[in-house]
This record gives C-alpha cells, sequence and structure tokens, in this order.
C-alpha cells in the first residue's frame, strides 16, 4: 500500500481526456475500442503503474456488522460517539466521509495506548484506500464495510489489492459509458498513467523527479491543458496510425510478463464483480492478437441508455487457483519484430462486425492528418517487414 502515498502528489485528471476514452468504453469486454483494434487496462498495467500487489485474496468481506458497529469495533468509537457520528451525518449508509477521518484520526499522542495506535493505523489506511483505490464518484467518501479487512494489519499485505482496483475502476467506466452519466468513480490516477503509457502522441509530461525504483505513475505529470475539449480528443483517437501507440511499453522494465496478467475470468472489488479478459488485448504483452473467446455472460444484465447494472457470477476457485485459468501457451504467439501490432488476418473484420471502431462523425482530421486507409496500413506493415528482411538477400515485398 505504500507507494499510493506517493502516488497522489499529482492528483489532477484531464477530464476531456478521460471522457474521450469512456467514449470508446465497451463493459461487456472491460476494452477501449479503435479501428485498429481492443485495448484495455490489465493486471500487468496496473503492477507497473501502481507498484501494488495484484495477486493475493479477494478483496471482500461477508461481515455483517452496522455501521455503528464497524466504528466502535475498529475505530475504536464508543457506541455514544458512534451514533453522534451517524447522526452528523459523516455517515451516510455504510459510506463514512475522508475529511471526518482526516480530522479525527490526523495523530497519535504519546499516551495513546497500543490499541489505539492500531485504530488509527486502520483510519489512515481507510483514507489511503478511499482516496486511492475505490474512490467514489464524489470523491469524498469511502465504504465503512472495507474494514473488517484492515482488522489484522499483518494481513493487510496478503490482499489483492491492484485486482480489486481494476475491477472498481471496470465498475466505474461501465457507469460512466452511459449517456447521461456526468461523474466517474474509481482511481483515475491510474486510467490517466494508462493512457499516458500507451498513447504518447497526446503528449504526457514527464516528471523530472522520477526515478526507476518509483511505480510508472509517477513518471508523469497530470496536468490541466487550456484549448483542448472532447472533440479534440476524439478526433485525435479517430485518426490514430497504428504505429503511433505503444502496445507494450514495459518490455524494457521486466524479462517475462508475470503469470497472473494472463488470469482469465472474474476479478472482485467488493459487491463489484467484473470479467477480466487479456485475450482480448494479447498486443499489450507483445503476442500476437488473433480472434478472441466470447466474452463472459452476466447472470442478470441492464445495459439501457442511461442505465447499467450487472452482476457477474463469483467463483472463489477462479481466482484463488488462477493459474489453472490462464491464457493457454498456444495462444501466446509472439509478435514479428517491429511489428507490435501483429494480428491475424481474419481479427480486424469480425472486430468491425459489431464495433464502433472510430467515434466521430464527419470531423475533419486533426493538424491536417489524413485517416490511414487499409491499403496504407498495409504499407506500413510490408515498410517494416522490409526493413526487417534488409540484405538478407530474401527479395523484396511488394503490395498486390
Amino acid at each position: 500500500m505504500l507507494p499510493l502515498c506517493s502516488i497522489t502528489k499529482n492528483s489532477y485528471c484531464n477530464s476531456f481526456r478521460i471522457s474521450a476514452f469512456v467514449e470508446r468504453w465497451h463493459p461487456e469486454m472491460n476494452t477501449f475500442h479503435f479501428h485498429f483494434g481492443e485495448m484495455g487496462l490489465t493486471l500487468d498495467d496496473v503492477e507497473h503503474i501502481l507498484g501494488i500487489p495484484v495477486r493475493g485474496l479477494a478483496v471482500y468481506t461477508e461481515d455483517e456488522r452496522t455501521p455503528k458497529q464497524l466504528l466502535m469495533d475498529f475505530l475504536g468509537l464508543s457506541g455514544e460517539v458512534a451514533e453522534n457520528t451517524i447522526a452528523s451525518n459523516a455517515v451516510k449508509g455504510y459510506a463514512v466521509k475522508l475529511s471526518w477521518l482526516e480530522m479525527n484520526f490526523k495523530e497519535v499522542s504519546e499516551t495513546d495506548t497500543d490499541e489505539r495506535v492500531v485504530c488509527y493505523a486502520r483510519a489512515y489506511l481507510l483514507y489511503v484506500i478511499g482516496c486511492t483505490l475505490f474512490c467514489d464518484k464524489s470523491g469524498g467518501f469511502v465504504q465503512l464495510d472495507l474494514l473488517p479487512l484492515l482488522e489484522d494489519l499483518d494481513q493487510v499485505r496478503t490482499y489483492g489489492w491492484g485486482s480489486s482496483c481494476l475491477a472498481f475502476l471496470y465498475r466505474h467506466l461501465g457507469y460512466m459509458s452511459r449517456r447521461k452519466a456526468k461523474q466517474i468513480g474509481g482511481f483515475l490516477i491510474l486510467l490517466e498513467a494508462w493512457i499516458n503509457e500507451h498513447f504518447p502522441m497526446l503528449h504526457p509530461v514527464v516528471d523530472p523527479e522520477y526515478t526507476k525504483d518509483l511505480p510508472r505513475a509517477r513518471h508523469w505529470c497530470l496536468h490541466s491543458e487550456s484549448g483542448t475539449s472532447v472533440e479534440h480528443y476524439r478526433r485525435v483517437l479517430d485518426d490514430l496510425l497504428v504505429d503511433e501507440v505503444i502496445f507494450d511499453p514495459y518490455k524494457n522494465r521486466r524479462q517475462n510478463v508475470s503469470d497472473i496478467a494472463f488470469y482469465t475470468g472474474p476479478i472482485r472489488a467488493m459487491s463489484y464483480v467484473e470479467p477480466y479478459l487479456p485475450n482480448r488485448v494479447l498486443r499489450q504483452f507483445g503476442l500476437l492478437q488473433r480472434i478472441p473467446a466470447d466474452p463472459i455472460t452476466p447472470q442478470r444484465a441492464s445495459r439501457g441508455q442511461h442505465t447499467y447494472h450487472v452482476v457477474y457470477e463469483w467463483t472463489e476457485g477462479f481466482w484463488s487457483s488462477p493459474d489453472y485459468h490462464l491464457v493457454p501457451e498456444d495462444k501466446r504467439e509472439r509478435t514479428p519484430p517491429g511489428i507490435p501490432w501483429a494480428c491475424t488476418n481474419d481479427y480486424i473484420p469480425w472486430l468491425s462486425v459489431f464495433s464502433h471502431q472510430r467515434v466521430g462523425r464527419g470531423l475533419p482530421p486533426v493538424g491536417g492528418r489524413v485517416r490511414q486507409g487499409r491499403e496504407e496500413q498495409v504499407r506500413v506493415v510490408l515498410d517494416v517487414v522490409q526493413r526487417a528482411l534488409g540484405d538478407t538477400g530474401l527479395g523484396t515485398v511488394e503490395l498486390q
């Protein structure tokens, strides 16, 4: 959890840019759709960007204590103080104001008992989680029912906080994808850093204080951009050339992709259960993209223009034994050298059947650029192949 404390120092998020990406979000697959295919946030991204564990116990509890009991049992409040806290609107349902936590658990004194110090530590961790991993739409509350997970401070590190953060963000991207949604929850610094890692043409600013031992989220300065709009970013993303995208930005930071990144199945953040489908974004692991298997079907779903409610089955055996649920080895074919965007010939035609790969309609290209047609895309690939052949004597490759 310690890396989260340093990540929040640059906490501004560009709402225009985020909105342009949300327009491309397909919650059925938990991926963004572009004219060259799907991309999405993976456990590999979370591991590098946040620097927290993605593998561990699922983050949820079946504890049925009331808000009053939770305040008393885990934060050391008396019954009367707990009741007054709830009556003061510092608590709404099972959510407590972050400002209340900050005000009442700011610092310990030398006279505090060990038990009291532990309560302060729980309050601090709850505050950090509420500001980062499980940030709600308002940014001002955090769920009290997380407290049972913080009961034993030595066990906090055994949870897969990174995977739960991803599940929480997945769900809130789904909420935000509805037409009249105005606010988004989740750890937006994770999303912003992911955009910066994979889309350098959006001109992210590097933090001069960054060092390689820090999480990648610290590599970027999140700043306001004047004169931009959703329409601007929409055109930029529609006009993207496939070779402008960095599919695997971490390849020089690791020897191999962690097996957990290839886990396929449900991930969980408290009551939210979301499908994690790395087979849809294999190029982000340096692998050839092929047509993936069908996405996981929810038990119940209501996905209207203005409503979003889904319930996925939580199968404990999947996440507790992830090594039995990985993308098969025979589906992990490396991309050809110099062609990180490589996919099978049938992939793009298959995707175009159900995916709106461009969002803007009739918009002029950005900076006078013309969208890259299929023939030009082929020319780019052939050019890379030709350079790879070099002086091997294998001849030239021509466009038929």
